[in-house]
C-alpha cells in the first residue's frame, strides 16, 4: 500500500512538474491531481509562473522601452480555504504626467475543469475584466476567473508595454502556497548594465546567454533566475510584511553605453538621491516661497510658548484639516498652494505642506522619504529612488528628532501609523541626507480588568474591561474606522463565548479606547467532591506559543514598546477557602528587553491575579527569536497552573 501511495505522489509530481509550461496547454492529468506532492494540506499550488522582460533601445530615437510577458497556472485543491486573491489577476498600470503610459496589450485567462469525464476550459470574458482608475497616476486591470471549483486549474497571461524602464517591478518567486516552478528572464542589449536586488533564503539557478537581435543589429544579454519546488512561506508572528521574507528579484538600470551615440550613468548613492530631490522643483522647490501660508502659521503659533508647542499646533491643524487621497508618493501631485486651497492631496502634498508650515514657524523641519511596509524594506546597499514611495515630516527640537505623518487622523507626534514603520528612512535637507530609524518611541499600554464571581458549581459571571492607549489605541481606531463590524468581530474572536453588551468607548482627549462586556454562567472550573479546581486566568490564559520555528533571519516587529497588565479579581464562593495557590513566576529576556511576571494572591475573600508583560523596544533583531520563544513558553507554563478551593 505504501508503494502505491509513493507511486501516486511521484505521478502527481511528474504531472505538475512537467515541461508543459505554456499558456493554453492545461492537461486533463493536471486537473485530476488531488493534492500537492510537496505540501499535501495545501489549499492551492502554483504549477508554474514565468516572466520574460525584454528591453529594446532605439538608437535613432534614443529611447528605451520594455515588454513584460507574464503567465502562470495554479491548481486549486480546496476553494474554501484558498485565498480569494488567487481567483483574480490584477495588473497595475502607471500613467505619467505627460503622454507616456503603460499599456496592457494582452490579457487573458481560463479555468479548466473535468465535466462528464472530459476536460472543459472556460475562458475569461470581457465582462470578467474590470478597470479601476485609482488616481491620476495609476489604474488597474483586474481579471476574475469564472467557474472555479475544487480541483480546478486556472491559468493567465498578460503582456505590458512600458516606457518606464527604470523600475521593472519586483518578481516574487515565493508565495503563501507551494510553487513548483517560477522563473524570471531578462533580455536586454549588452550595452545596458543592471544591478539586481535578490532577496529570500533560497538559492536560485541562474542561466546566462548572449543572442543576436537581427532586427536591431545588436547583441543581447539573457539572464534567467529559476526556482523550483519552493515551499510556501509559513505564517510568522510579529511580521509587518511577510513579502520581505519571500524569495524575490528586482532589477534596476545602472548604466547605458552606446559608444559614439550615448553614454548615461544611472548608478547613484543615497546622498546623490537626496541632492537630486532637493534640486528638483517638484521636491525641494516646493519648500521655497509659500508666502500664502504666513498668515495661517502666525495665527496658529500665537501664544505658543515653546518650539514643541508650535510644532504640535501646526501638526494638529494639518492633520485635522487636510484629507489624504490614499495615494503614496514622495513627490507632491497638486503642489502646496493647490493642496492648501482644496484641502486634499497625496502623502507628499500633505506632509510637505506640514514641513513648509513648520519651517515658517522657525522649526528645523525637513521631509523624510521612506518605503512603506507594503513596499518592502529598503535595501541600503541598493540605492534606488524608485524604492521610495512615501513622505512624512520631521522636526529637530533641542537636538531631539520628532516624526509626524499628518495623513493619518489618529496619529500623533512620534507615533506613526503602522505603514510607516519600515526600519529606516532618509531625512532630506540642503545640508545632505541623514538615515534615521523609523520607530514609535512612546510606550503603549493595555490594561485588562476582570471582576468575576465563582459559584460552587464552578461557573463564573462578571465584567470585563480593557483600556488601550498610544499606538494600541491609534491602530484600533484606524481599523475600526475602516470597517467597524469587521473590527468588532476580530476583537471578539479571542473569546470562545458570546459576550453580552459589548461596548467600545473612546476618550479622544486622553487618547484612550475602552472595551467592555459582561459574561454569565461560563464554565470556569470543575467542582470535584468538596473542591473547586479552576484556572484563575479564566479566559485570558495563554495556551499556545506564537513562536513556532527554531529561528528566523528577519526582525521581530511589534510596532511599539509595550506594557500589558491583566488584573483578575475572583470572589471566592461562600463556605470555601483556599487549599493551594499557583506559584509566583517571572522571566526576563537577556538585556531586559522583555519580561513577564505572574502572581496569585488571596485578599479579603477574593483571589487576585496579576500578570505583567513588558517590552522595551518596538522591534528586536532576529537573534531574540529564541529568547522570546522561551519567554512565551514560561508564560504558558505559569498560566497553566490551577487554583484549588476546598469546602470549609
Amino acid at each position: 500500500m505504501r508503494t502505491l501511495y509513493l507511486l501516486i505522489i511521484c505521478l502527481s509530481m511528474a504531472v505538475l512538474n512537467g515541461q508543459n509550461r505554456k499558456y493554453g496547454k492545461i492537461t486533463k492529468e493536471e486537473v485530476e491531481v488531488q493534492k500537492s506532492s510537496s505540501e499535501p494540506d495545501a489549499a492551492a499550488e502554483v504549477i508554474y509562473e514565468t516572466a520574460v522582460v525584454a528591453i529594446e533601445y532605439s538608437v535613432t530615437e534614443r529611447t528605451l522601452k520594455a515588454n513584460k510577458e507574464v503567465e502562470g497556472r495554479i491548481k486549486i485543491y480546496d476553494k474554501d480555504r484558498a485565498d480569494d486573491e488567487l481567483f483574480t489577476v490584477e495588473v497595475p498600470l502607471y500613467i505619467s504626467s505627460g503622454a507616456d503610459r503603460e499599456k496592457l496589450i494582452e490579457f487573458k485567462g481560463a479555468t479548466a475543469n473535468i465535466e462528464g469525464g472530459k476536460l472543459v476550459s472556460t475562458k475569461v470574458k470581457n465582462s470578467d475584466i474590470f478597470t479601476d482608475r485609482k488616481n491620476k497616476r495609476w489604474e488597474t486591470q483586474t481579471m476574475t476567473f469564472p467557474n472555479v471549483k475544487n480541483g480546478s486549474v486556472i491559468e493567465y497571461r498578460y503582456v505590458v508595454e512600458t516606457p518606464f524602464f527604470f523600475d521593472l517591478g519586483r518578481w516574487f518567486f515565493q508565495r503563501d502556497i507551494p510553487v513548483q516552478y517560477s522563473s524570471y528572464k531578462l533580455i536586454a542589449p549588452e550595452q545596458i548594465v543592471f544591478s539586481n536586488d535578490f532577496r529570500g533564503g533560497i538559492t536560485p539557478k541562474i542561466k546566462t546567454d548572449r543572442i543576436t537581435n537581427f532586427q536591431f543589429g545588436n547583441t543581447e544579454a539573457v539572464t534567467e533566475y529559476i526556482l523550483e519546488k519552493i515551499p510556501s512561506l509559513k505564517d510568522e508572528p510579529y511580521v509587518l510584511n511577510s513579502d520581505n521574507m519571500m524569495a524575490s528579484l528586482r532589477y534596476e538600470i545602472m548604466k547605458l553605453e552606446y559608444p559614439g551615440i550615448i553614454t548615461q550613468n544611472y548608478s547613484t548613492t543615497w546622498t546623490q538621491i537626496g541632492k537630486d530631490l532637493m534640486d528638483s522643483p517638484d521636491f525641494g522647490g516646493q519648500l521655497k516661497g509659500n508666502n500664502f501660508l504666513d498668515e495661517t502659521v502666525n495665527s496658529l503659533i500665537a501664544g505658543a510658548d515653546t518650539p514643541f508647542d508650535k510644532t504640535s499646533k501646526i501638526f494638529n491643524y494639518v492633520k485635522n484639516n487636510f484629507a489624504w487621497d490614499k495615494f503614496n508618493s514622495i513627490i507632491p501631485d497638486n503642489g502646496l498652494r493647490q493642496t492648501f486651497k482644496n484641502k486634499t492631496g497625496n502623502a507628499a502634498d500633505i506632509n510637505m505642506l506640514l514641513v513648509s508650515m513648520l519651517q515658517k514657524a522657525g522649526i528645523d523641519a525637513a521631509p523624510v522619504v521612506l518605503s512603506t511596509v507594503n513596499n518592502l524594506i529598503i535595501n541600503y546597499s541598493f540605492p534606488s529612488r524608485s524604492s521610495l514611495n512615501f513622505l512624512i515630516a520631521s522636526a529637530v527640537i533641542n537636538d531631539k528628532l520628532y516624526l509626524m505623518d499628518a495623513t493619518e487622523k489618529f496619529s500623533d507626534i512620534n507615533m506613526l501609523p503602522l505603514r510607516d514603520l519600515n526600519q529606516r528612512g532618509f531625512r532630506i535637507t540642503d545640508k545632505g541626507v541623514q538615515e534615521i530609524p523609523l520607530t514609535n518611541y512612546s510606550l503603549s499600554t493595555s490594561k485588562i480588568s476582570i471582576n468575576a464571581a465563582l459559584e460552587s458549581d464552578g461557573s463564573i459571571s462578571g465584567n470585563f474591561s480593557e483600556v488601550r492607549d498610544m499606538y494600541f489605541a491609534m491602530s484600533d481606531k484606524m481599523a475600526q474606522s475602516d470597517n467597524p463590524k469587521s473590527f468588532e468581530k476580530r476583537y471578539l474572536r479571542n473569546y470562545n463565548f458570546d459576550p453580552e453588551g459589548f461596548k467600545i468607548d473612546e476618550n479622544a482627549e486622553k487618547g484612550i479606547i475602552r472595551y467592555s462586556f459582561k459574561f454569565e454562567d461560563l464554565q470556569g472550573g470543575d467542582a470535584v467532591g468538596n473542591k473547586i479546581i479552576v484556572n484563575p486566568m479564566l479566559f485570558e490564559q495563554l495556551t499556545k506559543n506564537s513562536f513556532t520555528h527554531d529561528s528566523r533571519s528577519y526582525p521581530i516587529e511589534f510596532g511599539t514598546a509595550a506594557n500589558e497588565t491583566t488584573i483578575i479579581k475572583i470572589k471566592i464562593p461562600d463556605g470555601y477557602k483556599v487549599e493551594s495557590l499557583p506559584q509566583q513566576k517571572q522571566h526576563l529576556v537577556q538585556g531586559d528587553v522583555a519580561g513577564y511576571a505572574y502572581q496569585v494572591q488571596e485578599q479579603n475573600g477574593y483571589i487576585v491575579v496579576t500578570t505583567v508583560f513588558q517590552l522595551s523596544q518596538s522591534s528586536l533583531p532576529p537573534t531574540y527569536y529564541q529568547p522570546m520563544k522561551e519567554l512565551e513558553k514560561q508564560q504558558i507554563a505559569a498560566e497553566a497552573q490551577q487554583l484549588v478551593l476546598v469546602k470549609e
